[in-house]
């Protein structure tokens, strides 16, 4: 037996080491590794669990307190990003408002484009659960994973091995639940209903809803193991999937890298204020608005845009100015319906703050 194999993926060879070494994680999640206050994260999960709460009548509002997130946002701006600090403090919220229920099965046996998002669309276009492997693993966080994803070899199995982005003991079950359940989901829908993990291997003691697992893995399922594993046989790394399609492949890798974009994004409060700001143009929004859609103090709203070296002002200016250029050199409107768009009274208002902005007047009023 060779020491090693190797399949194709969409960033290069995708190589699988025999014994204990394993694979990189890619360069999206090394990258993004500490950084826990960016706004890196697609909502997905976070969509999945307010639903959830939102149908057992819960006040899923108080979830975001603190947080320098709307819950609006999650469904009205298709956007947004969220960091592993928000995200993470409003599942704590979550999974101890509905305890001793398997609610990371809950979100992760949602159909496939649910919580995989495009990044689903882009793994069921492979040709084998190899490529799509490969592609899982190094464009995971774009279906708004918050743990990473390694792979392991071991003789005749190939184990996916999650690992935890900064330690969260209350949340580890949840972690755990919803990135086993969606992958199973994931490949029973490619290779068959029938298709079941060797086993699952998990480091936290056993859950009161125990049972749910093996009823739904369909395999053993180990507590107190040294981590937490989906193992399978090696041989299903060559099956083949049903919906191969290179071109839509393509797309969707390239829709998840521009979504995994880290190196432009911006701290997770810069991110909650412009999107508020850009929903609200037309009615320009005050620091004190915003900050209690964020429920958060404006003294509060104020030190965190300044920890991330900006001022509220400046934002706004910026948001208006996007949104102004973008009037003007891709619709028909006229300066003064530009003006109103981005919430200015008249057209001179408008005139004089877009020089400002950039320089130069707004080019140019329709004849």
């Amino acid at each position: 037996m060779n020491s090693s194999q190797r399949w194709q993926g969409p960033g290069g060879p995708f190589r699988l080491e025999w014994g204990r070494n394993r694979t990189g994680m890619g360069d999206v999640a090394n990258r993004a590794d500490m950084r826990l206050h960016e706004a890196v994260i697609p909502p997905l999960v976070l969509t999945g669990v307010v639903e959830i709460g939102q149908r057992e009548g819960l006040s899923t509002v108080s979830w975001f307190a603190g947080t320098g997130l709307d819950p609006n946002l999650l469904v009205t701006s298709p956007e947004l990003k969220v960091s592993y600090q928000q995200a993470a403090t409003i599942l704590r919220r979550a999974v101890r408002a509905m305890p001793d229920r398997p609610l990371g099965m809950q979100v992760g046996m949602r159909d496939v484009l649910l919580t995989f998002g495009m990044l689903g669309m882009a793994m069921r276009s492979c040709v084998t659960t190899a490529d799509a492997m490969a592609v899982g693993l190094e464009l995971h966080q774009a279906s708004g994973s918050l743990v990473d994803l390694e792979a392991e070899l071991f003789d005749h199995e190939v184990a996916l091995r999650l690992r935890e982005r900064a330690p969260e003991p209350r949340l580890i079950a949840f972690l755990c639940e919803e990135v086993l359940c969606s992958t199973v989901v994931f490949l029973r829908t490619m290779l068959g209903a029938g298709w079941s993990p060797t086993r699952i291997e998990l480091s936290y003691t056993a859950p009161k809803y125990a049972h749910d697992y093996r009823r739904f893995f369909h395999c053993p399922v180990w507590f107190g193991a040294d981590a937490n594993r989906l193992v399978f046989p090696v041989a299903d790394l060559d099956r083949p999937f049903p919906t191969p399609n290179d071109p839509i492949r393509a797309v969707a890798i390239d829709a998840c890298r521009r979504l995994l974009d880290i190196d432009s994004t911006r701290p997770d409060v810069v991110m909650a204020v412009e999107s508020l700001l850009d929903h609200n143009l037309r009615h320009p929004m005050t620091m004190a608005e915003i900050a209690q859609r964020l429920h958060i103090t404006e003294r509060t709203l104020r030190r965190q845009l300044a920890s991330a070296g900006e001022r509220f002002h400046s934002l706004r200016d910026r948001v208006r100015a996007r949104r102004a250029t973008y009037l003007l050199h891709e619709s028909t409107l006229t300066i003064e319906a530009i003006a109103r768009e981005v919430g200015f009274g008249d057209a001179r208002g408008f005139r004089r703050a877009y020089i400002r902005w950039t320089g130069h007047p707004p080019r140019k009023e329709r004849d």
